[in-house]
């Protein structure tokens, strides 16, 4: 999240929210499912602005002061 905070312009971050559906059974892939939760929580609170696409629409989660 340093880099993040410390870039010079815009950054645009891409990324998977898999823990919105059906998770398998499986110590392995509930750790992976938690990890990215986390990543996506760390890296939304340090950004400005997030908007979470579904079927092609923009959702604001978060939008700049």
């Amino acid at each position: 999240m340093i880099a993040i905070e410390a870039a010079p312009g815009p950054v645009v971050l891409v990324g998977n929210e898999i823990g919105m559906g059906v998770i398998p059974i499986g110590a392995q892939v509930r750790a992976f499912v938690d990890a990215l939760g986390r990543l996506n929580q760390d890296a939304a609170a340090c950004c400005e602005r997030v908007t979470l696409m579904a079927a092609g629409l923009p959702i604001t989660l978060k939008d700049a002061p």
